[in-house]
């Protein structure tokens, strides 16, 4: 009854726990539970402490003018986004669409606040969208959510660049809000943010089960166990932590009934996700001997919904997306394999070209607000998870060899996305 207990586990996580932002008691916590867990078990325990930036917020406001009366918005303020002065800025409000260059020079946006239509939990406050903004001028940048989300959710900029010149104030408001302040004509706003930055000590907690006759190779089954600022982070990501440990378990239990897996599979919960796949750049970084000799990953983000409609984001050569298309025939899964970049920790191995999937259940309308809690959650939805992941991991841990590298476009695609928000490791290894 793996999916019972993977569910427990979540409920643990989420409600036990609570907000584990990377660099809190509340992470280690989370990560202790999973350390006495493998142990109870007799599961080899590997465990990598390092540090990460907490980025709280001291200060935050959003106003807007309409018709010379200033109302609050309900908004966030983008972590590791640039503060503003004390007191604030008034700028004029100016919509650009999505930002195309084309609809900048036509707003002229230099010294303004610019409203840029995107849905940011899906394409986060990026380098290069903060370089075409600093190219024309603009004071402040407020994203919106997708139509379809609950709340406002909090996003993170990356903390290298929070000091660049390039880097502005940045805001997230929910699109309804956008939609009230271009229907009305709002042209003006009032921001203020302001933040306090940290280092703190987090955990990057492995379950390993050796192999036997390839053993120097591995597969990574992974989850993030850090939530976003705001969000206990049910299903983003700590269903996917309590379906590794689970199946940690049963292939623990298999290997002492003889059946060893040939390559060794590190069942790893990474911290730092949230605010910059930290976790993982940092883990392969120290482990390079581990880096050099992976040969698939299989990654969670967002699993375990009680709704859900899965797919897979997967980098891989022409071999790889036929053996996952063959995988989700055998079980009569309509999945689809989408061949390209998603920006989850999969992206700090393939500066190595590595092959690997993330399966997400798609349905993303609370996520990194307080909507993303057990509700959401139900011991049916870690089934068919489950079932695929052992067809995946079975595959993984026996087959004679796993094709490695892309084709050149991916590789290309992969290059572009670590390069748009400053994460990943190709320029690190």
């Amino acid at each position: 009854m793996m999916y019972k207990e993977a569910y427990e586990h979540t409920r643990f996580f989420a409600e036990e726990c609570g907000k584990r932002i990377a660099g809190t008691d509340a992470l280690m916590k989370a990560s202790d539970y999973i350390v006495d867990f493998y142990k109870q078990k007799g599961i080899e325990v590997e465990t990598h402490d390092f540090e990460v930036p907490v980025c709280s917020i001291k200060h935050s406001s959003l106003k807007a003018n309409f018709g010379g009366t200033w109302k609050e918005l309900n908004h966030t303020a983008a972590l590791f986004s640039k503060e503003t002065p004390a007191g604030g800025l008034t700028l004029p409000l100016v919509y650009a669409e999505n930002g195309s260059i084309a609809n900048l020079k036509e707003k002229d946006v230099k010294g303004k606040a610019v409203l840029i239509c995107r849905d940011v939990y899906m394409v986060y406050p990026d380098i290069w969208m903060y370089k075409r903004l600093a190219q024309f001028g603009a004071a402040a940048v407020i994203y919106t959510t997708g139509d379809g989300h609950k709340d406002v959710p909090y996003v993170y900029a990356n903390y290298e660049t929070m000091e660049e010149d390039f880097t502005i104030p940045t805001a997230v408001v929910h699109y309804d809000t956008a939609l009230e302040l271009v229907n009305s004509g709002a042209e003006e706003i009032f921001y203020e943010a302001q933040f306090e930055v940290t280092m703190g000590k987090t955990r990057n907690t492995a379950g390993v089960i050796p192999g036997c006759g390839k053993e120097d190779e591995t597969i990574f089954v992974c989850a993030h166990l850090d939530s976003a600022m705001g969000s206990v982070g049910a299903t983003d990501d700590v269903a996917g932590v309590g379906m590794i440990m689970e199946l940690a378990a049963y292939y623990h239990h298999q290997a002492l009934k003889g059946k060893k897996p040939e390559r060794t599979i590190r069942f790893m919960a990474w911290s730092g996700h949230e605010c910059g796949l930290h976790g993982s750049k940092y883990y392969l970084l120290n482990h390079k001997e581990v880096f050099e000799k992976t040969r698939f990953v299989l990654n969670y983000d967002v699993v375990g919904n009680a709704l859900s409609n899965y797919s897979m984001w997967t980098g891989g050569s022409d071999e790889i997306e036929k053996q996952l298309n063959d995988i989700t025939a055998s079980l009569e899964l309509d999945w689809p394999v989408n061949m390209g970049p998603m920006v989850v920790d999969t992206l700090s191995f393939a500066a190595k070209q590595i092959p690997h999937l993330t399966l997400t259940a798609g349905a993303y309308g609370g996520n990194h607000t307080v909507y993303d809690n057990m509700d959401l959650i139900s011991e049916e939805g870690f089934i068919m998870p489950i079932r695929f992941s052992k067809a995946v991991i079975d595959w993984a841990a026996w087959t004679k060899t796993i094709s490695q590298g892309y084709p050149a476009q991916m590789d290309e695609a992969m290059r572009a996305t670590a390069d748009m928000y400053g994460w990943g490791l190709f320029d690190k290894c």
